[in-house]
């Protein structure tokens, strides 16, 4: 891993980000970029000098933004870690994964909640959007993680052939954290699968992926959402990973499952797109 993303809008929660980012960049020897967005809707890379002058408000916005982040950045121990800092002016989630694209992630680190929203509201659509579109690993966190909780996860699926890319992906970020990985299938009345079927699935999945520890389990639970995050609790995961994916009609784990398991879990959320 060389390159972590971490927007930062002065929250608490991405103030978590970041520390969650200091952390995997000293044990991975990556270094951050952070990302500070001036909301508009305005194409601002695309308007002449003349047109942005019109602007005042966003041109003092952006001034602000840049002192702010530096003294965001400053005020934390950074142990020698690479700390490049970014403002742009924009759709957040367009800047995020823009930025992401051209500097070649390799992870996303992002709080799960923005300045606006409290514990008790859904997650904000910025996140949605970069959680379904990041073409790298995003991993979405309310608290800052520690080097402990990075070494055991939960990888919620139904193992399905065309969720291995998105695993193949996940598999670069757990071999630096040398996270050992729990394959968790979670069995539901309305898709109840047997469990010997359900073991062959996780066996040939796991295929190919020698070289990670990897531990099966199969998990009856009322609701696939719960069960993720029941086992997870009651297993002492430090995380949960998701290969999201929106398949209609197939027996699979659904893009909202990411979102509803990070809201109903304190647990960080690792989370790969399918294509």
């Amino acid at each position: 891993m060389k390159r972590i993303i971490v927007p930062v809008d002065f929250s608490k929660y991405s103030e978590n980000a970041f520390l969650t980012a200091l952390k995997i960049a000293e044990k991975t020897n990556s270094s951050i970029t952070c990302i500070n967005v001036v909301g508009s809707s305005l194409d601002w890379d695309k308007l002449s000098e003349k047109k942005k002058n019109e602007n005042q408000n966003i041109i003092d916005a952006v001034a602000e933004a840049k002192d702010k982040l530096k003294a965001f950045v400053l005020d934390h121990k950074l142990g020698g870690v690479p700390v490049e800092m970014f403002v742009d002016v924009g759709f957040p989630f367009n800047v995020i994964l823009n930025v992401a694209e051209s500097h070649k992630a390799d992870l996303i680190v992002i709080g799960a909640y923005g300045k606006e929203h409290t514990k008790e509201k859904f997650l904000g659509s910025n996140l949605q959007k970069v959680l379904r579109d990041a073409n790298c690993p995003v991993l979405a966190v309310k608290n800052a993680m520690d080097g402990n909780a990075m070494r055991k996860m939960a990888f919620a699926s139904m193992f399905d052939e065309d969720s291995r890319p998105a695993f193949t992906k996940m598999k670069a970020v757990l071999k630096d954290f040398k996270t050992s990985v729990h394959f968790l299938y979670v069995n539901t009345p309305s898709e109840f699968t047997n469990s010997s079927d359900a073991q062959k699935k996780m066996d040939k999945y796991a295929k190919g992926f020698e070289d990670l520890v990897i531990h099966k389990h199969i998990y009856n639970h009322k609701e696939t959402e719960n069960g993720i995050v029941d086992f997870a609790d009651s297993h002492k995961m430090g995380f949960i990973g998701i290969a999201s994916t929106n398949r209609k009609g197939k027996n699979s784990y659904l893009v909202g499952v990411t979102d509803t398991v990070l809201f109903k879990s304190d647990l960080p959320v690792l989370s790969v797109k399918v294509n």
